[in-house]
């Protein structure tokens, strides 16, 4: 058993490391067992070295950025879970582009934006979360999506021993992927190419995706946002509600009423409480609609059947 105190000794303050943390605390669901051991570097090259011993240790790493689209085990997370939301966040603006680091809040970017009067991520504004998590999963709304918008981003190698920077062609951007995804590598930034804006009008629009947000979400309840990805042609809501499915729920994981592509928790859902009621949604709308939906959600953590 690895002694996690001693492991991080000299990389990391003894209040950066939490063992047996349970991830409830940790995703906007409050969902998830317990991780091995829970760790919040605050510069980069604190995450270089964690990542580093890790890899000369073959100890298993999982990063999680904000927890707004995580769905976690109830078995929790073995190994090392690294937050990078607790990154020292970094914002400047060149001319129409804006380089954001560390931790930054997706909100607090698209807020960065309309101070300097930059058009084109007024959407992103009530999307929670960071930035890097955003890039990671190629988040969208109204319209926008991350794809539209990112220049570059920087990246560490799992290992901890390169950084890289990539260019908008090596992103391979898809509905909710990313290289990322794929290749291990770990978002620390990324800049966005933005346009010039009224201030006015862009604040204006970003209190009308608000208003609307408000209106249309449970944002009363805890969740993970939206939970399937859109076929072209349709809307997943729509259907749902059309199979009679609004307000279905297993356990405290609940359809919800407001807005049938959210899964609720209502207190004490469990992550298989959640699975099973999405895997009862794709069943039901494909057996009425002939669509297959897929999952617009990240589910992570031990013995968690992906969703496909």
């Amino acid at each position: 058993m690895t002694n996690w105190n001693s492991f991080f000794e000299g990389i990391l303050d003894s209040k950066q490391v939490k063992i047996n943390e349970p991830m409830k605390r940790h995703t906007t669901y409050g969902i998830g067992g317990t991780a091995d051991v829970f760790v919040t570097p605050f510069e980069i090259e604190e995450l270089r070295e964690i990542l580093k011993k890790a890899h000369e240790n073959s100890i298993k790493v999982s990063i999680i950025g904000g927890g707004s689209n995580t769905l976690v085990s109830d078995k929790g997370i073995r190994g090392i879970t690294i937050c990078t939301g607790r990154l020292k966040p970094s914002m400047e603006c060149e001319d129409t582009f804006i380089i954001a680091k560390g931790g930054a809040g997706t909100g607090g970017v698209a807020r960065f934006a309309l101070k300097n009067s930059l058009s084109g991520f007024e959407w992103a504004v009530g999307i929670p979360g960071t930035l890097c998590g955003a890039v990671f999963m190629n988040a969208n709304g109204y319209g926008g999506q991350m794809k539209k918008v990112v220049q570059e981003v920087y990246a560490i190698s799992r290992d901890g021993k390169e950084m890289k920077t990539y260019d908008w062609d090596d992103l391979k951007y898809g509905d909710s992927d990313s290289v990322f995804m794929h290749n291990g590598d770990i978002i620390i930034g990324a800049k966005l190419h933005l346009k010039k804006g009224n201030k006015e009008e862009i604040d204006a629009k970003m209190k009308e995706y608000q208003a609307s947000r408000r209106e249309k979400q449970p944002l009363d309840k805890r969740s993970a946002g939206t939970m399937y990805l859109r076929p072209p042609g349709y809307y997943v809501g729509p259907m749902i509600k059309a199979s009679g499915l609004a307000g279905f729920s297993i356990g405290d994981a609940q359809v919800s009423e407001k807005h049938q592509g959210f899964v609720v928790n209502n207190g004490k859902a469990t992550c298989q409480d959640v699975v099973d009621v999405l895997k009862h949604v794709r069943k039901t709308v494909k057996e009425k609609f002939k669509i297959k939906i897929g999952i617009d959600v990240r589910v992570i953590g031990e013995d968690t059947e992906q969703l496909r």
